[in-house]
């Protein structure tokens, strides 16, 4: 199992952080999980899993949305400053209903 130092991060200040995110980013963004852990390499991480809006996650607007929410999520969340590597997953909302994934729950 993968192991983040608690002193590392405020878990706390990085939940604030993904909520402010979360009600900038409301027009696009239905819901953002995230989960602490080690990358392949070993390093600190952490894994968004972000479900779209449908209107969003259209492929003529999907790049834009992510690198916008990307961008809006790292920096109110502080992830570089608190020394943690952030990957990002999207799927629509839509997607994310037929799948039920637990994962994203």
């Amino acid at each position: 199992m993968p192991f983040v130092p608690e002193g590392l991060v405020n878990h706390t200040k990085l939940a604030q952080g993904v909520q402010r995110a979360a009600r900038a980013l409301s027009g696009d963004v239905v819901h953002i999980y995230y989960d602490l852990g080690s990358d392949w390499t070993g390093n600190p991480s952490i894994f968004f899993n972000i479900v779209l809006r449908d209107k969003s996650a259209k492929p003529n607007k999907l790049r834009e949305v992510a690198h916008r929410v990307a961008l809006k999520i790292q920096n109110e969340a502080k992830t570089e400053q608190s020394g943690l590597y952030a990957y990002f997953n999207f799927r629509s909302e839509s997607e994310h209903v037929k799948l039920k994934d637990p994962a994203w729950a």
